[in-house]
């Protein structure tokens, strides 16, 4: 394993457009198939939340839907064309993506957050933060089917990667913010069959449906589970304190950002080891991935003295391929791995000339120097 310092190379990212949507945007997902993109804009005082719908080939803004007030979370069915949108107002909101409208409210726990989608079964997972439960909503009836008690959840943490859904084995895993918990429910009974202690603070869960492995970011480390025993077979550790890490199940690579230091760990799945241990800006807290081209993207969180920054890396040899600043406090990602394109959400408003970010996303993509 080596420490590899930022060196540039040939190729380089560029920030090509801004792209204005409402106000606050705190999430993004892709539709793969009709390439559109949903910003959910929280709003503000007298300013209503909102969607953004934006085409991904044009990128311009198509249609922005009103959805109920409160709204953070979002997640898309691709192949029904339906994008479920959670609010405080304890509903989901549910999108025709071909019409670009609201079409159903769903009732559900009181303050939903976490949100997840099976495509396969057309299940919709909400987690309802001050009740401990998990909400299963049919997607062809839009009405919710049974609620599930979970592990207790952190009123104070809303994160977006506390549900993971495996499609293969229709398994779905609750992360228990408030715990030291993950609960494992089988997808075809809506029963929990297994409660995996993980230790204290939980933030982040995400898994690898080709080798049916869960990973989950703790105080201790990085749990790994194995999805056919539902039992703990290893924690990494000496990676720092974890932020959203990356998987790309291709390689087999893990990308672990260490919020505390300037690294970027990466981790060879088979082996569960650190390889190499990339040298990103302050705070690096997100990761996003290419599987098509195995390029990474490191997002820092930034301050009001320091630059939030985007870092690419190529994925086989683990260098730098260059930095970009997309705009202060980047939130989320999306990547349009057809075009080459990562769009980034940027929590504050910042107004350039000439169209780019703006209240909401930058777009950056490859070009040759």
């Amino acid at each position: 394993m080596k420490t590899t310092a930022a060196r540039q190379t040939s190729e380089v990212y560029r920030v090509i457009k801004k792209i204005r949507v409402g106000r606050n945007p705190t999430n993004a997902v892709f539709n793969v198939r009709t390439r559109r993109i949903y910003v959910v804009n929280n709003g503000a005082a007298n300013i209503p939340s909102t969607v953004s719908v934006i085409n991904s080939i044009t990128d311009r803004v198509i249609r922005t839907v009103k959805i109920p007030d409160g709204s953070a979370q979002a997640a898309v069915n691709p192949r029904t064309n339906r994008i479920y949108v959670s609010s405080f107002s304890n509903r989901v909101a549910v999108i025709n993506g071909s019409l670009n409208r609201v079409v159903a409210l769903v009732k559900v726990g009181p303050n939903p957050m976490g949100l997840a989608v099976n495509r396969r079964t057309n299940r919709i997972y909400v987690l309802n933060h001050d009740n401990n439960t998990l909400s299963v909503i049919s997607g062809a009836g839009a009405r919710v089917i049974a609620t599930i008690r979970v592990g207790a959840q952190n009123p104070n943490f809303g994160g977006a990667f506390t549900i993971a859904v495996n499609e293969r084995t229709n398994r779905i895993y609750v992360l228990s913010t408030g715990g030291r918990t993950v609960t494992v429910i089988n997808g075809a009974t809506n029963r929990v069959i297994r409660t995996v202690t993980v230790g204290d603070f939980p933030t982040v869960i995400k898994l690898n449906s080709r080798t049916n492995r869960i990973y989950v970011s703790t105080s201790r480390g990085l749990v790994v589970i194995n999805g056919a025993t539902n039992r703990i077979v290893t924690t990494i550790t000496g990676i720092g304190e974890v932020g959203v890490f990356g998987i790309n199940p291709r390689t087999c690579r893990l990308y672990a950002p260490d919020d505390s230091s300037r690294i970027v760990n990466v981790i060879n799945t088979r082996t569960n080891q650190v390889v190499a241990r990339i040298t990103n800006g302050i705070f690096p807290i997100q990761i996003y991935i290419n599987r098509r081209t195995n390029r990474i993207f490191s997002a820092t969180l930034g301050s009001d003295a320091v630059p939030t920054t985007v870092t690419a890396i190529n994925g086989r040899t683990n260098r730098v391929i260059n930095t970009v600043s997309p705009g202060q406090g980047v939130i989320a990602g999306i990547v349009n791995m057809r075009s080459n394109k990562l769009y980034t959400v940027n929590r504050r408003i910042i107004t350039f000339r000439s169209s780019p970010l703006v209240r909401g996303g930058s777009l950056l993509r490859s070009t040759n120097r």
